[in-house]
């Protein structure tokens, strides 16, 4: 038998709340990225950057370089949140 592991962090596998933390977690990581960059699309006035979907988090822009924008203040406030962005997953249309 292995010697027990200690946990640090975090809640049981299984554990109902789990979801629902990871949701506000990402939620105010992306709140964060968001609030101080000005890139986005206009739709009907107002200015979209990301449709937030579960765990997914697509960004949208009128340019590359607005997209790129988007992308660096994720990163940024993905390390202040210990977050991993899946490069594999991560397409650009």
């Amino acid at each position: 038998m292995s010697e027990p592991a200690v946990i640090g962090r975090g809640v049981r596998q299984g554990c109902l709340l789990s979801p629902l933390l990871f949701l506000i977690y990402a939620e105010m990581m992306m709140i964060e990225a968001m609030d101080d960059v000005s890139a986005g699309i206009k739709v009907e006035g107002e200015l979209l950057k990301d449709v937030r979907f579960a765990d997914d988090q697509p960004m949208v822009a009128s340019s590359e370089e607005d997209l790129q924008k988007l992308m660096d203040s994720l990163v940024k406030s993905k390390e202040k949140f210990d977050m991993k962005i899946n490069v594999k997953k991560t397409k650009t249309m």
